[in-house]
């Protein structure tokens, strides 16, 4: 008896489960047969929906799961643990590609919206900017208007045309005026910051105060004439030998004078513009960085813009002003808007009204729009936009006697007094350059059909004169040697010329007419000028860097180096050290020539294409992080691609060229035996001979 009252008494959760148990049983009701179905019936009530994939807890545990995939099944969610659904292995394999072609479609959707947003955006700013420009330069005039003594030079602008931006542009560099300026936009106020800091560098140099002249505002960007004297003096230093579109001696007259004969407000802001590519490194980077020789240079670009006359055709300033104003655009890499001015300068030719301006300054200027015409039209392989220029004999009116320019090495205003002047042979340069492109005229004419089916003999007749010309020059501009230090206009004359017979065997060389002798002895051909025309470029590097080439000269760069590669085993060192120099040109160049990344986005692409294998710390060094888009390669050459339309002018080579080809280098050959003692005798045997394989 104590054992049981101590089991009573210590056991109170049992005596409490004994009395549930005894409720429970007292208050169910007698089994029978109604009864019994009523049971079963509640089962299948809580059983309720079973999954076909049980999730992992209940799967462990063996017991049925209600839940369907992503939501958590009662059981998980009553005990509060993770519910996770383990697939077999092809369901879930199959489920992955399902749900990855659905996150690849909602992607695709959601990446044409943003671009579709990301347009609309930036059309909208762009709208919105110029409506806020607008109306503050609309402003600046209205309240400007009655109180500073302006009102009829601003009534004469607005009766004339000229933009309300050019009109404020005017107005806020008047001293009196100056308390404006804090409404004028953002854009206009960031000049006026760069010029005040331009001039601020410039204005206390000596050596181009000594030479600066104030005389009559012809730019309203920064009329400060110690900066005009120093863009000036770089523009006459590397563009105007290369590209003489007007007479130096005369627009500077001109310009002294307060004249409009030779000089125009278009003609000084091109000038100018094209001078602040130029500007560079030599400056410290606080003082004035590339930002702010852009910003200069687009300032200069909009008042030459506004300054050109409503009939520019009929002004020899203003088609002068059209050539400078392409460089300007074709340097800033944006070629198919450049094109346009070219053309205009091009199509004035003929019908220009030359005013005041003397038959050799006409005529000077002529040949340097139709030079660079047929430069432009040779390096990208198109049809010249206008005739041939109507001088028909180069400098019949230009006196060669009276080049007596000189030139020396100019970046900064100090290098006036340090570097020795030598004869510039400008002229010179500019009378062979013209002759040349007659030839390249004469070129693209059998090239593009003009003058019939493409024979063997007009291949030949073609370099019979290029040879000519080169047999032609005088010793001042022909000799190439180290010691003699050429200057870089007649180097780049020598470049020019080598490019020039690249293009010209090219389509030949790589056609299925001739005989395959024949075609690989013209590659080795090819491949002589090629390395003639980079050593030249490797001369001008060494003596003058390369950070001065001018667009068409890096065109030529690219021409010549894609002939190297491509003439040559990828394996040939020297083919990995030629592209390596042209990359590096290109880079150096592209500090101040923008066109200069497209063109050498594209070249490294030929590179891979061709299998030369450059140095691994080339990409480093040269840096090719920006990848540029078709847009951008458009605006820097007009084409998606800067190489030679081989294709197209296969069409035109007529099927006897095979046969005639022998005989026409042999009578080549026995034209050129009698001129040993001429520098060009040993190139020339060299190519025919190696054409011929004697």
């Amino acid at each position: 008896m104590g054992l049981t009252s101590q089991s009573d008494s210590s056991s109170p959760f049992k005596a409490s489960i004994a009395e549930q148990s005894s409720a429970t049983s007292n208050s169910q009701p007698p089994s029978g047969g109604g009864d019994s179905g009523e049971q079963h019936q509640r089962k299948r009530r809580l059983t309720g929906h079973v999954s076909l994939i049980a999730c992992t807890e209940c799967r462990h545990a063996r017991a049925k799961c209600d839940g369907v995939r992503p939501d958590p099944c009662s059981r998980c969610v009553s005990r509060n643990v993770r519910c996770v659904y383990e697939l077999h292995s092809r369901t879930r394999k199959e489920d992955l590609l399902h749900e990855a072609e659905q996150v690849k479609r909602l992607f695709a959707g959601l990446k044409d919206e943003h671009q579709r947003l990301q347009e609309s955006t930036t059309k909208l700013v762009k709208e919105t900017k110029e409506a806020q420009d607008e109306s503050e330069w609309q402003r600046v005039i209205l309240d400007i208007l009655g109180n500073n003594g302006h009102d009829h030079e601003i009534v004469k602008r607005l009766k004339s045309g000229e933009s309300h931006q050019s009109i404020a542009d005017w107005l806020i560099r008047e001293p009196s005026i100056e308390r404006h300026l804090y409404i004028v936009p953002r854009a206009q106020r960031d000049l006026v910051s760069v010029t005040k800091r331009v001039e601020e560098y410039y204005g206390g140099r000596e050596e181009l105060a000594a030479r600066s002249s104030p005389g009559y505002c012809w730019t309203n960007v920064n009329p400060s004439p110690t900066l005009i004297t120093h863009l000036f003096d770089l523009y006459f230093t590397w563009v105007h030998p290369v590209h003489m579109l007007f007479s130096e001696q005369d627009f500077m007259d001109s310009f002294h004078r307060n004249d409009t004969s030779y000089c125009s407000s278009a003609l000084v802001n091109a000038i100018c513009a094209m001078a602040c590519h130029l500007l560079d490194g030599g400056l410290d980077s606080n003082d004035l960085n590339r930002g702010d020789a852009v910003a200069l240079r687009e300032g200069y670009m909009s008042a030459a813009r506004a300054h050109l006359p409503a009939d520019p055709y009929l002004s020899a300033t203003a088609t002068q002003a059209f050539a400078v104003m392409y460089l300007v655009d074709l340097s800033s890499g944006r070629a198919r808007a450049a094109t346009a001015y070219l053309r205009c300068a091009a199509d004035s030719l003929r019908a220009v009204d030359g005013g005041r301006q003397t038959k050799e300054a006409l005529e000077l200027s002529g040949w340097g729009i139709q030079t660079l015409n047929t430069a432009w039209a040779g390096l990208t392989y198109q049809k010249p936009f206008a005739p041939e220029s109507p001088f028909s004999i180069v400098f019949q009116n230009v006196s060669m006697d009276s080049d007596g320019t000189s030139w020396h090495f100019y970046q900064q205003p100090s290098d006036g007094s340090e570097n020795k002047k030598r004869p510039s042979f400008a002229t010179l340069t500019a009378f062979f350059q013209a002759k040349l492109y007659r030839i390249i005229h004469e070129t693209i004419n059998v090239y593009c059909g003009a003058r019939g089916r493409i024979t063997a003999h007009s291949v030949v007749e073609c370099y019979r004169r290029f040879l000519g010309w080169r047999h032609s020059l005088p010793e001042e501009i022909r000799n190439l040697n180290v010691e003699v230090e050429q200057l870089p206009h007649i180097l780049y004359l020598h470049v020019q010329y080598h490019t020039a017979v690249v293009n010209l065997f090219t389509p030949v060389a790589y056609s299925d007419v001739l005989f395959e002798k024949d075609a690989e002895a013209i590659r080795k051909a090819i491949l002589f000028h090629a390395r003639s025309g980079l050593e030249i470029l490797r001369q001008a590097a060494r003596l003058y860097s390369s950070r001065y080439n001018l667009p068409l000269i890096a065109f030529c760069a690219l021409h010549l180096g894609d002939a190297m590669i491509r003439n040559n085993s990828p394996s040939d060192p020297s083919s990995a050290q030629a592209a390596e120099f042209v990359l590096d040109v290109l880079r150096e160049n592209g500090k101040g020539f923008a066109i200069c990344g497209p063109l050498q986005q594209l070249f490294r692409r030929s590179v891979a294409h061709y299998g030369v294998r450059l140095d691994e710390a080339v990409d480093e060094r040269l840096g090719f992080g920006i990848r540029y888009s078709v847009d951008d390669i458009l605006d820097a050459c007009t084409r998606v691609t800067y190489t030679q339309p081989t294709d197209q002018i296969v069409r035109y080579l007529d099927r006897s060229t095979a046969e005639n080809w022998h005989d026409e280098w042999l009578r080549l050959m026995e034209e050129t035996r009698g001129e040993p003692e001429q520098e060009i005798s040993s190139e020339r045997y060299l190519q025919i001979n190696s054409l011929l394989n004697v």
